[in-house]
């Protein structure tokens, strides 16, 4: 236990009322406060294992919440439902680049459509639209049976120039028609309508005012005729 300056002369004082000091008594007393301090063990500062494994168990102990961050992040987004459309669009690309991948383009190759539209009887419960574009710069280059929003739809292959674009036609939920809505996922373009009972969806590499051009000439060379007055 160490003295301080002013214990050490009250001590002194103390002991100088009893006693005649002796010679030295002060230097003394002074001697042996000072060897008690320098013999005190001095705060021993953490060895570098020691500071390893505070550091170890800090970021442990940070990694732990950042990971249950993580995780809780991930099933929030998991337990977050996917609207149906942003759902259908991300299939409707995964079949065409399937389709581009495989080098399977077509069950039936032909700019026919009196060929094409044939091939379909029997193998859907409902007949696609058939038309060729090849005037207007889209030539059909044959179809295919796919498989989208729990069902066999149909798959229309169009060429413009290297482009390909897949038509996929099933039918609506309703009747109501819808104007063409434009989007894009994963680098290509997407174009989803209705008309006559039907929706359709075309994606391709083409530029988006292309494909949007390919969805107003299919929808006018397939739009139902006019009910007689």
């Amino acid at each position: 236990m160490s003295m301080s300056d002013e214990e050490l002369g009250t001590l002194i004082r103390r002991h100088a009322a009893r006693h005649i000091p002796t010679e030295g008594l002060a230097a003394r007393i002074g001697n042996a406060v000072r060897a008690e301090e320098a013999a005190a063990p001095a705060p021993v500062p953490a060895s570098a294992p020691a500071r390893q494994g505070r550091r170890l168990w800090q970021g442990l102990a940070w990694f732990g919440t950042g990971a249950a961050t993580a995780w809780g992040l991930a099933l929030v987004l998991l337990a977050t439902p996917v609207p149906p459309a942003d759902a259908l669009a991300e299939g409707i690309t995964a079949n065409h680049v399937r389709s581009l991948m495989a080098s399977h383009l077509a069950d039936v190759a032909s700019s026919d459509h009196h060929t094409v539209k044939p091939w379909f009887a029997g193998k859907l419960d409902f007949s696609p639209p058939v038309v060729d574009l090849a005037a207007e710069g889209f030539a059909l280059a044959g179809g295919r049976l796919d498989y989208l929003d729990g069902r066999t739809v149909a798959a229309l292959v169009y060429r413009s120039g290297p482009h390909v674009i897949n038509l996929f036609v099933w039918p609506a939920p309703d009747a109501r028609a819808q104007a063409p809505v434009a989007s894009a996922r994963q680098g290509y373009q997407l174009v989803h309508w209705a008309q006559g009972g039907m929706q359709a969806w075309a994606v391709s590499d083409l530029n988006a005012t292309e494909l949007q051009n390919f969805a107003v000439l299919l929808r006018e060379r397939t739009a139902p005729a006019p009910s007689p007055k």
